[in-house]
């Protein structure tokens, strides 16, 4: 049996589901058709967790040092502070230098 097809109770066709995940409701049921017999039954979608283990990288703020796990690099993310030579920028100091540019340019126009 493969990942993503379902057995029809009626016929045991092995019927694809490729499509079944898509809008799938709240309780994870839905009927459907057979492909072969066209009879309809329920299908019913199990989500077995999987895990996978990665280190945590910490980086330090160009500007405070302070050693953060989710920088702010230029390149990386968008909007970036435009008058700043700095790459890299933990949350405060990046809010803190969009805030500064946001109101410059409020000012300028």
């Amino acid at each position: 049996m493969n990942w993503n097809t379902v057995e029809c109770p009626y016929c045991e066709h092995e019927n694809d589901m490729s499509d079944g995940l898509t809008d799938l409701p709240s309780d994870n049921r839905f009927d459907t058709e057979c492909e072969i017999c066209e009879k309809e039954f329920e299908v019913e979608v199990e989500f077995n967790p999987s895990y996978l283990g990665s280190k945590i990288e910490y980086q330090n703020c160009d500007l405070c040092i302070k050693s953060v796990r989710d920088i702010k690099e230029k390149g990386r993310i968008f909007p970036f502070p435009k008058h700043t030579s700095t790459k890299k920028l933990c949350d405060g100091c990046w809010r803190k230098l969009m805030r500064n540019q946001y109101e410059l340019e409020k000012v300028k126009s």
